[in-house]
């Protein structure tokens, strides 16, 4: 993701037209991102935490998304 640090503001539609592969660790996260209308607007915050994930397993998902946009550069 051109060295931008992932966080949890971060929007999810523009990280996944970004880094279309970024969908297999939010799949791992029982995030299914890539089809949903609400990427548009959602961060990874608040599409995580609509779909019950804890502040734990957030920041847990966005050390992995970050780990894998780093082993792309």
């Amino acid at each position: 993701m051109k060295k931008n640090r992932i966080d949890k503001n971060t929007n999810i539609a523009e990280l996944i037209e970004q880094n279309p592969e970024m969908n297999d660790v939010l799949y791992e996260y029982g995030l299914y991102c890539g089809n949903c209308y609400a990427a548009g607007y959602d961060t990874l915050e608040s599409g995580a935490m609509s779909h019950g994930l804890e502040e734990e397993e957030i920041e847990e998902l966005i050390q992995e998304l970050n780990k894998k946009a780093e082993s792309k550069l």
